[in-house]
């Protein structure tokens, strides 16, 4: 069984995306692709199911069987982190002990969002699921409204399941945990070049990896390089102009790695947005980026997108 202690060591970690089949069901011949090249270019641990993945838009036996799948093909290469966490504390725990049990090395657990709680209420919803296995904490404010400030992560971290935080408020709350000896992942990834050498940070939970696996692997293990890092900021930016995950699944699509089929109600980057990537790939070079196919500019009617799956 994994240890907290073997998720602590994982520097780039890949939110990966999750493929869809023309009828909306997943495409797990494209998910093997992804996953594979993240491992061929150093990624060490891949979150299933995260926002990235579209978890939210999963019923509990999606989540649960992709989990598996991803466990049962590529468990002895990468560290497999499942997102088992819910506003629902009874989710929350259950979804977790079935990913425990399909064999997920540890879980992603973000605070209750929407109905939110108390501070004394986010200490015992993470409590009740620390118990089970290796736990990493999700503070991504501007999607859940809600904070979870460091004298809730301080309380929890006497589990010692307590891997470490991915952290998205910033590299100065980074600061406040690593120099305290809690490891934490940038979940920015446009200041994960800064929180991994000058904040004390472990690494990065990657959006952008899913695209530049290699370059990214460089950024956070060969020290200090403020060329690639601003070399990258143009296609991070790009990124997240609009809400994860509509720019990744526009780009992976007009790479030819994935079919472009959106489940709703992500909609892919209007026509524009699309022709700059292509020179975005262009400028950075193609070779860094995943699939072997041209890039190309896809038209509105390439994209099929699936309300019911």
């Amino acid at each position: 069984r994994t240890s907290a202690e073997d998720i602590k060591a994982l520097r780039l970690i890949t939110a990966i995306k999750t493929p869809y089949l023309p009828d909306g069901r997943f495409d797990l011949e494209a998910y093997d692709d992804l996953v594979n090249m993240q491992i061929e270019n150093g990624a060490k641990g891949v979150i299933v199911g995260g926002t990235t993945g579209e978890g939210q838009l999963m019923s509990w036996d999606e989540h649960i069987m992709l989990i598996g799948h991803t466990v049962n093909c590529f468990g002895g290469s990468v560290k497999v982190i499942g997102n088992t966490g819910s506003n629902s504390t009874r989710e929350a725990i259950h979804a977790t002990e079935q990913g425990f049990a399909v064999g997920m090395h540890a879980a992603l657990h973000i605070n209750p969002y929407y109905g939110k709680t108390s501070l004394e209420g986010l200490v015992s919803h993470f409590n009740s699921v620390l118990p089970m296995g290796p736990t990493i904490i999700y503070n991504v404010p501007s999607r859940t409204g809600q904070d979870i400030p460091p004298r809730v992560v301080n309380t929890v971290a006497q589990s010692p399941n307590l891997a470490g935080i991915k952290e998205c408020v910033g590299n100065d709350r980074i600061e406040q945990y690593t120099g305290n000896g809690i490891v934490v992942w940038s979940g920015n990834d446009d200041q994960c070049h800064d929180a991994r050498w000058s904040h004390g940070a472990t690494g990065v939970i990657s959006v952008t990896s899913n695209l530049v696996p290699g370059l990214m692997h460089e950024l956070m293990f060969n020290g200090k390089n403020a060329s690639l890092n601003a070399k990258l900021l143009p296609l991070i930016q790009w990124l997240f102009e609009e809400p994860n995950p509509i720019g990744l699944n526009t780009a992976l699509a007009q790479l030819g790695v994935v079919r472009p089929v959106f489940r709703l109600p992500y909609v892919p980057l209007p026509l524009e947005k699309r022709v700059k990537f292509v020179e975005l790939v262009n400028e950075i070079g193609r070779e860094n980026f995943v699939g072997e196919k041209d890039v190309q500019v896809l038209d509105d009617d390439d994209f099929i997108l699936v309300g019911r799956y």
